[in-house]
């Protein structure tokens, strides 16, 4: 009788939760809004400069090559940024707040026409930050650009906003991604 009234209560709190959109740790979708790209294979500009332009190549070339084997995301690497791609730049952008930021520049309904990810060396130039952080931030945000929301329920992805030593994607993500493209 204990353990029928037990598994009762339990129902009702998954379920009270459930219904009112209480992400329970890894149970949340972590997608941020519907948005995505039109396309699984996504022009991709490499617009950083110094350091930075190694740190987002090398996220890229990662991510993609972490996400692609499971998935159907292709960065097609372009010499230029225009509207209809995913852009990463970095530069001294203040006392802004933000470490890092992706920007939907372009939508129409849930697509993405141009996206933006940027770093901001104001903060991470300050001798605080390693080239894991660095690589951490620059992930997650390009992360973003694909249609994935932060990710606090694991410290094992770049998705979690409140750590900066998880470099790539987990499993999770690209299970999501999957999904999504």
């Amino acid at each position: 009788m204990k353990l029928r009234y037990a598994l009762s209560i339990w129902i009702a709190v998954f379920g009270i939760a459930a219904f009112l959109g209480t992400p329970l740790g890894s149970w949340a979708s972590n997608r941020w809004g519907c948005y995505k790209y039109a396309d699984y294979d996504i022009n991709w500009y490499n617009g950083g400069t110094g350091d930075y332009y190694n740190i987002y190549n090398e996220e890229a070339k990662t991510d993609s090559n972490a996400w692609s084997p499971y998935t159907d995301i292709y960065l097609r690497p372009s010499s230029s940024g225009t509207t209809d791609h995913a852009n990463a730049y970095n530069g001294y952008y203040g006392s802004t707040g933000w470490l890092g930021l992706a920007e939907l520049r372009s939508i129409s309904g849930c697509t993405i026409y141009n996206g933006r990810a940027r770093l901001n060396q104001s903060y991470l130039d300050n001798g605080s930050y390693s080239r894991t952080n660095k690589e951490h931030v620059a992930c997650q945000e390009i992360g973003h650009l694909f249609g994935l929301e932060h990710n606090r329920g694991s410290s094992t992805t770049c998705m979690n906003d409140q750590i900066l030593t998880a470099p790539y994607p987990n499993t999770h993500d690209r299970d999501l991604i999957n999904s999504i493209y």
